[in-house]
């Protein structure tokens, strides 16, 4: 992989330039069959195993929860050697958490040490927890918590893992002073005002807007789009990514899907 690295402060130009401290332990491992044939953590699976749980609305048997903890972990690991990361731990350990009764909406409710399996999300407040959703989450905070949604939207994270299956659209990916920085992994757009030591990829790049932009001829589509980024590491390629300014930035495109 070629690395390229950004002096501070740089302006984009042309083409320059998307689910925690406190856990006690990893999660569970991935299943011994999974991926047999195809060692790429199917994100597709994961969404299709949520969607049959909120249909079922009851939790999901060992074997199924063990395949959305096990794509978790292995994602997230895989992200972390694809930035050339030092191995950590997921920000929260799944064997603490309370499991909260399968809902097809849940709203209006703070999680603290809440696992939550469900068809849309929308709280203002998470910490330490693990949301799975078919559909939608929308988070005004978050701190040490994996969000897995199609589309998440978050006003400020602070050490999260996030995994949407499209989109993520974020206000701020900050970081406070000693602790890691986020994780994003989005199918299709990431989208943020600002980010610190943060590590982006978008699985399927491609030039279409985001679903709350509107298409215009003239205007240039890309992947990941941010304000300002600070010690990010961009798993993909410059031509993918638009920032407006830039401090020690890095790029590391892949050659090996780290999702699909």
């Amino acid at each position: 992989m070629n690395r390229f690295v950004i002096p501070a402060f740089a302006t984009v130009c042309g083409a320059a330039i998307l689910a925690l401290a406190g856990g006690a332990s990893s999660a569970a491992p991935v299943p011994k069959d999974a991926g047999k044939n195809d060692p790429t953590p199917d994100l597709k699976a994961v969404f299709d195993t949520v969607s049959k749980t909120v249909k079922d609305e009851k939790w999901p048997a060992e074997a199924d929860e063990k395949i959305l903890r096990g794509t978790v972990q292995q994602v997230f690991e895989r992200a972390l050697k694809a930035a050339d990361q030092k191995g950590r731990k997921l920000p929260v350990d799944f064997g603490t958490l309370t499991k909260a009764t399968v809902a097809k909406e849940i709203k209006d409710k703070s999680l603290d040490g809440g696992f939550v399996i469900a068809g849309d999300v929308r709280v203002p407040k998470i910490r330490d927890s693990v949301i799975f959703a078919s559909g939608k989450v929308q988070v005004t905070n978050a701190r040490n918590c994996v969000i897995i949604g199609q589309n998440v939207r978050c006003d400020v994270v602070d050490n999260c893992v996030i995994i949407a299956g499209d989109y993520v659209r974020l206000t701020q990916a900050r970081r406070q002073d000693g602790e890691d920085g986020s994780v994003l992994i989005a199918g299709q757009w990431i989208r943020t005002a600002r980010m610190d030591g943060t590590i982006c990829h978008v699985v399927r790049p491609g030039g279409l807007p985001a679903p709350d932009e509107k298409l215009d001829d003239i205007m240039v589509y890309p992947p990941i789009r941010t304000n300002g980024a600070k010690n990010v590491i961009f798993l993909n390629e410059g031509t993918a990514t638009r920032a407006n300014t830039l401090q020690n930035c890095t790029y590391l495109p892949q050659k090996t899907p780290i999702a699909k």
